[in-house]
């Protein structure tokens, strides 16, 4: 495949510049307090830390598979690599970790990717945000 310079003159054609960010926003008024709130008691299920915790306890595993599709012998594969993360924020983390208040906490996520400030992936959530005080 040629010498250092030459590979890493590769990798930057197939992966590109600038910066690319999965996330999950979690729709309903409640979502943050359950999130923060590490003191609450959670008897229905679920658990404070919802999507920090998964991703801290996981984060080998994860970097290890976006290092993994960020260059592949095809190209990069990176872009539907933070899409499938960004689903699992969602599906995984939020949708069995988040607290059981009202069942649809754990159906909100919207699972995004932006790529050099332009959102590529928005999914809504499969549950309809409740209106403040419900």
């Amino acid at each position: 495949m040629g010498n250092f310079d030459e590979r890493m003159r590769y990798l930057e054609e197939q992966v590109g510049h600038g910066t690319i960010r999965a996330g999950c926003y979690v729709n309903q008024p409640y979502a943050q307090d359950q999130h923060q709130s590490v003191w609450y008691k959670h008897p229905r299920g679920g658990r404070a830390r919802y999507l920090g915790g998964p991703l801290l306890e996981e984060i080998d595993q994860t970097m290890t598979e976006l290092a993994r599709r960020a260059i592949t012998r095809e190209g990069s594969d990176i872009e539907d690599a933070m899409k499938d993360f960004a689903d699992k924020m969602a599906d995984d983390y939020v949708g069995q970790e988040a607290p059981i208040l009202k069942n649809v906490l754990r159906q909100s996520g919207q699972p995004y990717v932006i790529n050099n400030g332009v959102e590529t992936y928005h999914r809504p959530a499969r549950a309809p945000r409740e209106r403040d005080g419900e």
